[in-house]
């Protein structure tokens, strides 16, 4: 009877072993079917994320573009407004220089007149000239301008610049395409920007002004 108690006991040990393991068993599987879900949820979310990365890098890539082609739009436009006030200046020189030839043929054509037109025409240009500069500023003197130079006057010279009035109507940027054109990298300190108004103080005669202006210079 002890030995079928022991049997039984056993057996039963048995079954409870068995019992247990296949409930490890099912909470694994079921763990691990969660797991898996879980995991899935998580790839997908994943992949979800990848796509709107790869979204936003293309329009990354599209603002780049348009940047890039902006950039370029604006260093043509800004390459094209510096074109456009070379060719003023230089439109304007031109027709300075053209109202020059035209006064001086004027004058000649004045000059072979009779003698009785050549009188009349003496006292105007007399009363003309009677407000004459004085004697520290040489008539179209582009040196006298502070910060112009013998070596940047004739750069100025060469580009048709030749007197105080065609210096005053140059804008400052064609100034500086001048220096650094013609001039080359050791003209790059000099500043033009006030030339063309100390040019216009010489050619009105207010030497007065230009005096307190160059002596501004100086302090």
């Amino acid at each position: 009877m002890a030995e079928r108690f022991t049997a039984d006991l056993l057996f039963i040990l048995f079954v409870l072993l068995v019992a247990a393991l296949l409930g490890f068993l099912i909470g694994w599987l079921l763990a691990k079917g969660r797991c898996r879900k879980r995991i899935a949820e998580l790839e997908g979310e994943l992949e979800n994320l990848r796509t709107r990365l790869r979204r936003l890098e293309d329009e990354k890539n599209e603002l780049n573009a348009k940047i890039k082609l902006i950039e370029e739009e604006k260093i043509t436009l800004r390459d094209n407004a510096r074109q456009m006030d070379d060719e003023i200046a230089s439109l304007k020189l031109t027709i300075d220089r053209l109202e020059k030839e035209i006064r001086l043929l004027g004058l000649s054509e004045r000059e072979t007149k009779s003698d009785g037109s050549a009188q009349a025409d003496a006292v105007p240009l007399a009363a003309m000239t009677a407000d004459v500069q004085p004697a520290e500023f040489k008539p179209d003197d582009l040196k006298v301008v502070v910060g112009i130079g013998p070596k940047i006057a004739r750069l100025l010279i060469n580009r048709g610049i030749t007197t105080w009035k065609e210096l005053a109507e140059a804008s400052p940027g064609y100034l500086r395409t001048i220096l650094d054109e013609d001039g080359g990298e050791r003209y790059r300190i000099h500043n033009p920007e006030s030339w063309p108004h100390q040019a216009r103080l010489l050619d009105e005669g207010k030497w007065d002004e230009f005096r307190e202006l160059r002596d501004s210079f100086s302090l």
